[in-house]
């Protein structure tokens, strides 16, 4: 499958704050989340969002301008290719703050100020002086040639028809704003009520009736181009994510679902794995967390009030196909006879008809002699991922044609490489690592998207000579993984099951 499209990834440095929001929807994280990726663990997540096509990175609290190594984590993210911008409540950006921004490379700052009055906003935050020091540093970064946006929460109704929010607009744009993001509240941390009814939802037009048209191509509703009065469609829906401050990775900070761990595996392969699941895709292409039913049906028995869901998918079926002996580490070849074919059909009509997509795992796929019978069980509408090892591919001469008769988005390969102890066919002999290549470029002739995975500790030769002939190869893309089955990825498989610990993108079909 191709890569998916993970335009914008939101990066939470720290979850402290100085302030005390009183709208906050992640403040409930400062306590059970205190973890900080190090410096170096977010180069390592720069490295694979690069890999994975992602243009933008938003900066991301907490306050992340309490991090001391901002600076550094700026530079890093421009030397990797990205738009680089950071969401600050403004309090430390003084005139050497910002000018060390600018020269890190920043490209622009989300000012977060909630009223043109210092009284009202400084009751908000949680916090005498904010104001103050907010304005100041609108002003500051405004003569710069950082892009400013300024982020404002309203509050009430009576905050559009009573004319404030004109007379905040004007405010804020006298003051140097290049653009003006109103960010209505939702479902989330404090800003959720307990009737789950979202400050005006479903009545937004209403509100922005009351915004003056003058200021209609400086001011935005959530999400840059999506004027007011006009759908703010979900971005998390399509090209964003959000990474917490521990490397979890959800939708965004305001749908905390969490669906894996970016320290442990691919941002791509978790992002694929949340536009695939159901509770991303319902309740239409807006914010879920505005929609009261979706809140009512699908937030709340969750458990209304954490700060973060922890989801395990459900769209995984255990093939139990047959699987040729040989993998170091690896038993599943031993298990006992293939599951019927019965088994698994009953197994896969039981998973949400609303997955946009199933994976098969439990041994090597295409050994199965009746996975067309199981693979016209699939729901139309659901792209189809397989394991195999390459090891054997059916002779039948029209199995290519029946094999991509089926949406099938990825063949996933794995490649242990020879043992060091098999005679001349060892991992540094030459046609021990040829005949090993050569399963995969027969199963890439197979004309279907292949993911190839090779142990991340195999022998370096063998590495080298993958990196060498990853173009001749055919795959789209390469993983490096680990074994864990003590504590295994909770949302991920693998042609042996549940047992991967370690999964990482090394290269990338351009």
């Amino acid at each position: 499958m191709a890569l998916p499209l993970v335009k914008v990834v939101q990066l939470t440095l720290t979850n402290r704050c100085m302030l005390n929001c009183e709208h906050c929807g992640v403040a409930d994280l400062r306590t059970v989340m205190p973890e900080e990726l190090p410096l170096e663990r977010i180069d390592d997540l720069f490295r694979d969002l690069r890999l994975a096509g992602c243009l933008v990175v938003d900066l991301f609290g907490g306050e992340p301008t309490l991090r001391k190594d901002l600076f550094e984590i700026i530079r890093r993210g421009k030397a990797h290719g990205f738009v680089m911008s950071l969401e600050t409540n403004g309090w430390l950006l003084d005139e050497t703050f910002v000018r060390r921004l600018e020269a890190a490379g920043l490209d622009q700052v989300y000012l977060s100020i909630d009223d043109y009055r210092a009284g009202e906003h400084d009751r908000r935050r949680g916090r005498a002086g904010s104001f103050e020091r907010a304005v100041g540093a609108l002003e500051r970064a405004a003569a710069t040639s950082l892009a400013v946006h300024v982020s404002v929460v309203p509050e009430t109704t009576e905050f559009f028809t009573g004319g404030d929010m004109n007379r905040f607009l004007a405010f804020v744009l006298g003051r140097g704003a290049d653009k003006v993001r109103l960010l209505l509240p939702r479902f989330s941390g404090r800003a959720a009520s307990p009737d789950g009814l979202p400050f005006a939802a479903r009545h937004e037009r209403d509100l922005f009736r009351s915004v003056d048209p003058r200021y209609d191509s400086f001011v935005y509703v959530h999400t840059p181009g999506t004027p007011p009065g006009e759908t703010n469609k979900c971005t998390a829906k399509n090209i964003f994510c959000h990474v917490m401050s521990n490397g979890w990775i959800t939708p965004c900070p305001y749908l905390p679902l969490v669906f894996g761990d970016a320290t442990r595996e691919s941002v791509v392969e978790v992002f694929e794995r949340m536009q695939a699941h159901p509770l991303v895709r319902l309740g239409g292409d807006t914010c879920p967390m505005r929609n009261p039913e979706y809140i009512e049906e699908h937030i709340k028995p969750l458990g209304a009030g954490r700060p973060f869901y922890p989801i395990a998918v459900t769209n995984q079926v255990d093939l139990g196909a047959p699987c040729p002996d040989g993998c170091s580490g690896c038993d599943a070849a031993r298990r006992p006879a293939g599951r019927p074919a019965s088994a698994v059909i009953r197994d896969l009509l039981a998973v949400d008809p609303n997955y946009r997509s199933i994976e098969f795992f439990g041994g090597d796929a295409l050994l199965r002699a009746d996975l067309p019978e199981v693979l016209r069980r699939v729901p139309p509408w659901m792209g189809i991922v397989l394991w195999t090892t390459g090891r054997r591919l059916p002779d039948a001469p029209d199995f290519r044609e029946r094999l991509r008769s089926f949406p099938v988005r990825a063949l996933r390969l794995m490649l242990p490489f020879p043992s060091p102890g098999d005679g001349g066919r060892g991992a540094g002999a030459p046609e021990g690592l040829g005949r090993a290549l050569g399963r995969v470029l027969a199963v890439s002739r197979l004309g279907l998207p292949v993911h190839l995975y090779i142990p991340a500790d195999g022998p370096a030769e063998a590495h080298r000579l993958v990196a060498e002939e990853a173009e001749r190869l055919g795959v789209e893309r390469i993983y490096l993984f680990r074994r864990d089955p003590v504590s295994p990825l909770p949302n991920a498989v693998a042609c042996f099951g549940r047992a991967l610990g370690r999964a990482r993108l090394a290269w990338v079909r351009r």
